[in-house]
């Protein structure tokens, strides 16, 4: 009998983004076989040359999804409120023209299948599906969002199915992926104000 910590698919933590943590992301988006799926508040390292390069050539491989908080909205506003005075002077034009415009040109003119989405709802926490592994990092008050836990998890078994942690964040994903298919966000969304649109 397995204790309910090795039944949960915890496969990995990093206290924060670090050195390994970025080693671990590089090494399962190197080796995806069938689907990268991203999200998160900004998502700075994937504007990085070495990152965007990666994604554009696994795109020819297998799906990449990659959604990041619109850089206008209020959401994005309201988060940098909660960061330290350093990160909280986050230029949106800025993070514009060195990151998202260079990373959705890189997705229209790479040839794969590489889609970018933008959202105007808060965030909690940022979620990296890589085929069976989900790694999701935690958004706290008052830090960084790069200071925030890593913790890594795999589907499940064979044999047992997905564990409860798999299927709570990715049906996460699968709710931020059906409105961003849907031609209009069903309601409640849609009365709310809740937007996901392909750049």
């Amino acid at each position: 009998m397995l204790g309910h910590l090795e039944s949960s698919g915890l496969q990995d933590l990093f206290p924060l983004t670090n050195a390994g943590s970025k080693t671990d992301l590089i090494d399962r988006i190197s080796g995806a076989r069938s689907r990268i799926t991203m999200f998160g508040l900004t998502r700075n390292f994937y504007g990085t040359d070495e990152l965007r390069e990666l994604l554009v050539a696994k795109s020819l491989e297998v799906p990449v999804r990659v959604f990041i908080m619109d850089p206008f909205c209020a959401s994005r506003t309201d988060r940098y409120r909660l960061e330290p005075a350093e990160a909280a002077m986050e230029d949106p034009a800025r993070y514009m023209r060195e990151v998202l415009t260079p990373l959705t040109t890189a997705a229209r003119t790479g040839g794969g299948d590489f889609k970018i989405y933008l959202f105007n709802f808060p965030c909690n926490f940022a979620m990296e599906m890589t085929d069976d592994t989900m790694r999701v990092m935690l958004y706290g008050h008052g830090k960084r969002g790069t200071d925030g836990p890593i913790l890594v998890f795999g589907k499940g078994t064979a044999e047992a199915g997905p564990t409860p942690y798999w299927d709570y964040f990715e049906s996460q994903l699968a709710w931020i992926q059906h409105l961003a298919d849907a031609d209009e966000a069903p309601d409640p969304w849609r009365s709310k104000g809740i937007r996901v649109t392909q750049c």
